[in-house]
């Protein structure tokens, strides 16, 4: 039986990608003799995530693997006959069997990067670099603890500073000696941090020991406890008072194989302030509090001051070299990955839940479907408001019985929150409605209903400058036409693969071209069915029965590869 991985570090966002990532799950997990975990580093309840994206996820395992950094790169990926990376701008490096890269688009990674960024990466990233490799070289000769799973943040803890746990950390003791070792014990500090709002924090220390070089917890860690129950060395519970830190002793036996296993009470500081953005379960903090050198803690010292990205950004892009395929998503994407990436890439289109859509009474809305955020490739919900504004005090008579309806997830974050209160400003007065993080029988109901459809990421942007801020595909644009939503879309990205012009929907090239057509199509109702039946039909290019064939064809092929049968 297979064993594969699907790794998507934004699980919690439940966007396009995610989607993408969790439909691939739930059809290898059903179709093929598989198991099936999607890895993530944010914890998400897989029931809410099959009921928001319309999935069954039912035999897909859940795994998290906080901060999924190059320190645990070789250690989770390696447990895989197959390993895919579904996530986004990640330069993760895979060592499974076989390896797939996802490539949604193939987006500078300082895409995002200040001048500040830009200025520290010109001039301190070589300095960076020889520093941490004196240190690593320092670490790995002197340290005897392996961080397996659990920690947020490795290399912090590894710099003798507090990272936050998961609330379940595994240690392995490794090249255990009372010389390295004070007294046969290792010293770990233990913290309560305020953020918590947990008054007193249950925290529980376990040491297994078998006698041999340690345990394998990659496949089955959630079992890691009750499996080694017989081999516990020693245990010990104690609480945790708000922003009390210990430190503490624990014994270790001496032979190979010292295990150690931390458990604690854990939150969510999202659930706790509206402020706060951190939607992670964390537990308690963690410290090494064992001895070194003088020379060591100067050295360690100065390394946490350094910017991590300094050192991870991969200018190179050497972690392509440890993927056997990329994966596109459109013709769009294909290009760039050839002129980025010098890589050739086969195309995957995204799933499209067609069979959940229909199309009912045509009302007077006009829809747009989109993340709310500013950053990046955003969907442009402010200027489509401008549009609709201007459209109505210009033409208020064909305007008249309209509505501008935007509908699309919101993360509480402060960026995003503010950009809707943006768009909420300028449409006063004026029938534009937001619905943010709407159910899916919702949003499903507004697409049957909506006669026009508006899609404009990437609009007044320069497609050769700045191709990643462009729709890549376009998958609530292949929903509108499923239901029956007569299509205006921007001529840009992967739309232009979707839409072909006066036959299945519309496309414009500018702000007045958007208002023209928006108008043509208000004004000739006649010609609205034909336009609406092509793009029922079209939209069944991009079903889910098309992309379980082709997923599963392409499975098929790695299998034959590793010499497995599916």
């Amino acid at each position: 039986m297979l064993k594969i991985g699907i790794y998507d570090r934004y699980l919690n966002t439940l966007g396009g990608g995610e989607r993408y990532s969790c439909k691939m799950a739930e059809i290898l997990s059903k179709k093929i003799p598989a198991t099936v975990d999607l890895i993530t580093d944010i914890y998400s309840n897989l029931e809410d995530v099959s009921k928001r994206l319309n999935l069954d996820l039912s035999k897909v395992n859940l795994k998290i693997f906080p901060f999924i950094s190059e320190d645990y790169a070789s250690k989770i990926t390696g447990s895989y006959d197959i390993f895919i990376n579904a996530t986004y701008l990640s330069s993760l490096p895979a060592s499974a069997g076989y390896n797939i890269y996802l490539c949604y688009f193939p987006t500078s990674f300082s895409s995002d990067f200040k001048f500040i960024h830009r200025f520290l990466l010109l001039f301190f990233r070589l300095p960076a670099i020889w520093l941490f490799k004196i240190a690593d070289k320092m670490i790995e000769s002197s340290s005897f603890m392996e961080v397996k799973e659990g920690l947020y943040d490795v290399k912090r803890f590894m710099l003798k500073r507090g990272s936050w746990s998961s609330g379940r950390v595994i240690f392995k003791v490794k090249n255990f000696s009372l010389k390295n070792i004070y007294f046969g014990k290792l010293n770990l500090g233990f913290k309560n941090p305020p953020s918590s709002q947990i008054k007193e924090m249950n925290v529980t220390v376990k040491v297994f020991s078998t006698g041999r070089d340690g345990f394998d917890t990659r496949d089955e860690s959630a079992d890691f406890e009750m499996e080694n129950e017989g081999n516990l060395f020693f245990e010990k519970k104690f609480l945790l008072k708000s922003e009390e830190k210990i430190n503490f002793e624990i014994p270790l036996t001496a032979e190979n194989g010292n295990m150690i296993l931390i458990t604690s009470d854990t939150f969510i500081p999202s659930q706790l302030s509206k402020v706060v953005v951190d939607s992670r379960e964390l537990g308690v903090v963690v410290y090494d509090n064992n001895r070194s050198s003088v020379l060591k803690k100067i050295i360690l010292k100065v390394l946490g001051f350094i910017p991590l990205f300094l050192v991870t950004y991969p200018s190179k892009l050497k972690f392509l070299s440890s993927y056997q395929k990329v994966l596109s998503i459109s013709n769009y994407s294909q290009y760039w990955v050839k002129k980025f990436w010098r890589r050739e890439s086969t195309i995957l289109f995204p799933p499209v839940d067609i069979g959940s859509f229909y199309s009912k009474k045509k009302e007077k809305i006009i829809l747009s479907v989109g993340r709310f955020f500013p950053e990046h490739h955003n969907k442009k919900q402010l200027e489509l408001a401008r549009v609709f504004i201007e459209l109505c005090r210009q033409h208020p008579e064909e305007m008249k019985g309209y509505e501008l309806v935007l509908a699309g997830g919101l993360e509480n974050r402060k960026t995003h929150l503010d950009y809707v209160d943006k768009i909420n400003e300028i449409s006063k007065g004026f029938p534009i409605r937001i619905m943010a993080n709407i159910p899916w029988s919702d949003l499903v109901e507004m697409f049957a209903k909506a006669e026009i459809f508006w899609h404009g990421s990437g609009i007044g942007e320069d497609e050769q400058k700045h191709p990643e801020k462009f729709e890549h595909f376009g998958i609530t644009t292949v929903e509108a036409m499923a239901a029956g939503c007569i299509p205006i879309v921007i001529n840009k990205g992967g739309q232009k693969e979707i839409i072909s012009e006066a036959k299945n929907g519309y496309k414009f090239e500018n702000f007045n071209e958007l208002k023209e057509k928006t108008l043509m199509v208000i004004k000739n109702p006649q010609k609205l069915n034909e336009i609406r039946e092509n793009a029922k039909k079209d939209s069944r290019l991009f079903s889910n029965e098309v992309f379980e064939k082709n997923l599963l064809e392409i499975i098929k092929i790695v299998s034959m590869a590793l010499n497995k049968n599916v």
